[in-house]
């Protein structure tokens, strides 16, 4: 095999630089999954209070405090989708 043959696989397995502008999209998709995680652990975790407290009504309502921490995982999703739909518009098509 020559010198050229061998480089050439090289070459293949070598990359172009990623966009700019996909990996700040990669980036802000990780971050919005791993926001949805969270958020879905809280919504879970709220739900079950509230299954508890159907099964014994009479022990303690369900108070800001225990639905406080969904809302707030929620919103910060909810921003993460706003700046990852202004990230994608902002995208100039050629």
């Amino acid at each position: 095999m020559s010198e050229q043959d061998q480089e050439q696989p090289q070459q293949a397995q070598e990359q172009p630089p990623q966009d700019p502008w996909i990996e700040r999209a990669e980036e802000l998709k990780s971050q919005m999954e791993v926001l949805l995680v969270a958020q879905l652990e809280e919504y879970e975790l709220m739900t079950s209070k509230l299954e508890q407290w159907k099964q014994n009504p009479g022990n303690s309502w369900l108070t800001e405090e225990d639905y406080r921490p969904w809302q707030e995982a929620l919103k910060k999703l909810e921003a993460a989708q706003r700046e990852f739909d202004s990230h994608i518009s902002s995208r100039v098509k050629k």
